[in-house]
């Protein structure tokens, strides 16, 4: 029998449509307002208010509640420690549900869902502005400056010029190569044919062999 279950679950399986509510009311902790359409508004408007009920008696049993529907540690120490605070003189109607436009294709009616009292943000104190003073520069005189660091400079001129320059080797070097004159090319010449040595006649040429003049 289905008697007193009027709960709405859009369309959804119930795993979705659980997640869709954690993520709802997880949205509404941190920003403390969401926009939405107006059906998912008030079924989060009860969850919400049911946490914030969890929040003002903070026990352990409490924080196990609200964690098994948060699911987050952080958002239950906001719960807990910021938003819960604010609604100890108030037993109920912890949020409100504000009608907007309808949205765009499907004309659905959408709302604000928020907080009726939100945690005030600390006012920092503004930041002074450092006024820069402008201060005119008067024209500074050179001051003068001391002898004796003159006379050791002019010193140490005429030092420098007495001092024979010292050539170092590899530029005596390039010095010498200088100067040396440039080789003439000469060009090269065949080289000359070794005489023939004279062919020594035999013995019998000798005798008979030469000619009488």
């Amino acid at each position: 029998m289905r008697h007193r279950k009027n709960t709405i679950k859009f369309g959804r399986q119930r795993s979705h449509y659980k997640a869709t509510l954690r993520g709802m009311v997880s949205g509404l902790i941190i920003n403390k307002s969401i926009s939405t359409t107006k059906v998912r508004a008030k079924e989060t408007s009860k969850i919400a208010d049911r946490l914030v009920t969890m929040g003002k008696k903070n026990t352990v049993a409490n924080q196990r509640r609200a964690y098994a529907i948060l699911r987050d540690r952080d958002l239950v120490s906001i719960l807990f420690n910021e938003i819960a605070p604010l609604f100890n003189e108030r037993n109920g109607g912890y949020t409100r549900v504000m009608l907007t436009t309808k949205r765009r294709g499907d004309n659905a009616q959408m709302a604000i869902l928020e907080f009726v009292e939100k945690p005030k943000k600390e006012s920092l104190p503004p930041k002074k502005k450092e006024e820069k003073k402008k201060v005119k520069a008067e024209p500074q005189q050179p001051e003068p400056k001391p002898k004796a660091k003159v006379e050791k400079k002019v010193e140490s001129k005429i030092e420098k010029k007495e001092k024979p320059e010292v050539v170092k080797p590899e530029e005596e070097e390039i010095v010498k190569k200088k100067e040396e004159p440039k080789k003439e090319i000469v060009p090269p010449t065949e080289p000359e044919k070794p005489e023939e040595p004279k062919k020594k006649h035999g013995f019998f040429k000798r005798l008979f062999g030469k000619k009488k003049d």
